[in-house]
């Protein structure tokens, strides 16, 4: 199986999330960008909606792993002085 790059960009908007994957260097058949609209449930743990690229389209389901959930937390609890030294 080949892994194929790709950037993604979009924003989010209170629990609404709209976003485009573009693939980088792609294969045949990967030249298209595919566009993201979705909802994040409330715990922000999952986000689920509709994809669409070219005339095709389908639901998605996309769930944190709760891990990266304990990780990005501690991240954001770390306190650091405004002169930037730790001290």
């Amino acid at each position: 199986m080949q892994t194929i790059g790709a950037m993604v960009s979009g924003h989010r908007s209170g629990r609404s999330v709209d976003f485009t994957k573009i693939y980088i260097d792609p294969p045949q058949g990967y030249d298209n960008p595919v566009d993201y609209v979705g909802q994040m449930s409330r715990d922000g743990m999952t986000v689920t909606g509709m994809w669409s690229l070219a005339e095709m389209n389908g639901t998605f389901e996309m769930q944190r792993e709760e891990r990266a959930t304990e990780t990005q937390e501690a991240e954001t609890a770390e306190t650091v002085p405004a002169s930037g030294m730790p001290f």
